[in-house]
């Protein structure tokens, strides 16, 4: 999982900026591997420039948190002759992260590790449970799914692809993440999160906790809040710009901020959609000056442009649960993303953000 960061620019003496947690991310939580590559050669960038300042790069550890705790849900399945399945959508262009992991993965040594990646459609072709609910593909068993995919709902365009999902959800095999752990990753479940009850229930006997959570956490607000609380509304219509409107689902995208937000909610509202929105307070981050290597438009060359960027900090996290219990907990490592400062959206794929390292001041 990936809790998503940013700073809060403060107009006060006290204090500069503040901490604000954007969303928490359950499934298909990429780019670990790939924030450590990075990482990696901005060490060698540095070493030949400034080497004075390589103490300034903290140690990344997405990677191996990723790796070591797949790893570790194949040994608590307990068969060394069952299988890791990356299950990934149909012409999946994201494979050089997946490869990343997997490379990571067979680096443990153990010749009888096997990784298939797989769609939901291959899986309906080859795969079958038997009566004990223990999951198979083809001739082998299954003892870890690692969904890639079925986070977004144009990844269900086809009955077999639910039939499939049904079939893994109701297996023996773990599953990363389960389908209680995806939903807890939806944004209408993180809208409780504001609650003072809810966080009780969650944190008993631990007031300190709900006092830390709470001074992060970013105001969020519902469809239905946003046409019922007249307060609400004038906010909307006199800073439009002032809110991000949003999806209630992961997997980027969608977000919209500007002045024709009072129109967006409308629509949503004739089209009956209101439970897959929500509106949040937008952040002003920190700018600052850096570098971003570009591609050319017309060749395979690259151009490096100096940009007003702010950026994005995840922290990985992870945990493997059986009946309620926690077996397994671990934090470590981060994805910073940066964008130029012009952007609303910061997504990797979509080509609006960029992968960047984190430097200490």
């Amino acid at each position: 999982m990936s809790y998503d960061n940013m700073l809060q620019q403060l107009n006060t003496f006290s204090e500069k900026t503040k901490l604000r947690l954007i969303e928490l991310n359950t499934i298909a939580v990429g780019l670990g591997a790939a924030a450590k590559l990075i990482q990696e050669w901005h060490k060698r960038f540095l070493k030949r420039i400034r080497p004075e300042l390589l103490s300034k790069l903290p140690k990344n550890e997405s990677y191996d948190l990723i790796i070591d705790t797949l790893f570790e849900s194949w040994k608590i399945y307990n068969n060394s002759r069952a299988i890791i399945l990356f299950v990934i959508p149909e012409n999946e262009f994201n494979i050089g992260d997946q490869m990343l992991i997997e490379k990571g993965l067979l680096s443990y040594g153990n010749s009888s590790l096997l990784i298939k990646h797989v769609t939901f459609f291959d899986i309906c072709r080859y795969g079958f449970l038997d009566s004990k609910g223990i999951l198979y593909f083809g001739d082998f068993e299954v003892a870890l799914i690692y969904y890639r995919s079925a986070y977004d709902p144009k990844h269900f365009y086809h009955e077999d692809i639910w039939q499939a999902y049904i079939m893994l959800e109701s297996s023996r095999a773990i599953k990363c993440p389960s389908l209680r752990y995806h939903l807890a990753g939806m944004k209408c479940f993180q809208l409780a999160l504001i609650e003072k009850n809810f966080l009780e229930k969650i944190f008993q006997g631990h007031e300190q906790y709900i006092d830390d959570f709470q001074d992060i956490i970013e105001e969020m607000f519902t469809i239905d809040q946003a046409i019922n609380d007249p307060i609400l509304q004038q906010r909307i219509l006199d800073k439009p710009k002032s809110f991000y409107l949003k999806q209630s689902r992961e997997g980027g995208g969608n977000v919209y901020c500007g002045p024709l937000l009072k129109e967006h909610i409308d629509k949503i509202i004739a089209n009956k959609e209101s439970n897959r929105y929500f509106l949040m307070s937008r952040i002003y981050p920190p700018i600052n000056t850096s570098l971003i290597r570009l591609p050319r438009a017309n060749n395979n060359n690259e151009f490096i442009l100096e940009k007003q960027i702010n950026g994005e900090l995840g922290i990985f996290g992870s945990l493997i649960s059986q009946n309620g219990t926690v077996i397994y907990e671990r934090v470590g490592g981060s994805l910073l993303r940066s964008k130029p400062a012009t952007n609303i959206e910061g997504g990797i794929a979509s080509g609006q953000g960029y992968i960047d390292s984190v430097f200490l001041v």
